[in-house]
């Protein structure tokens, strides 16, 4: 059994006897550096947004519509927003019927 063993694991070493070591094709080194230093350089097309030039100009153009907004807003009165948000709410209640406030008391004076 012993010797039977030693036999198999001398067939198994000396399959390895006909193995050549692996080579490669001409100027592989030399191809794949100058292709990881491609890779390293920079892209020259950087991103219009990442300027500060049109970063600046694009918050600028925020903030004169929001002041342009807000100056438009404050034209108007406050009295007149108030009135007119008075007069939609008693609008609203009238036709909804909220503004009577004994309908409560007049239900339970039936009974």
């Amino acid at each position: 059994m012993d010797i039977e063993n030693n036999k198999k694991m001398e067939e198994i070493l000396n399959s390895l006897d006909g193995c050549q070591r692996a080579g490669a094709p001409d100027f592989f080194y030399t191809r794949l550096k100058a292709k990881m230093e491609k890779g390293l350089e920079p892209s020259t097309a950087q991103s219009w947004v990442l300027r500060p030039v049109y970063a600046v100009a694009v918050l600028l153009v925020v903030l004169l519509i929001n002041a342009v907004v807000i100056f438009n807003n404050n034209n108007s009165s406050f009295e007149e927003k108030a009135s007119v948000d008075t007069e939609v709410f008693q609008s609203i209640a009238a036709e909804y019927k909220l503004n009577d406030n004994n309908t409560l008391y007049d239900l339970n004076q039936d009974k």
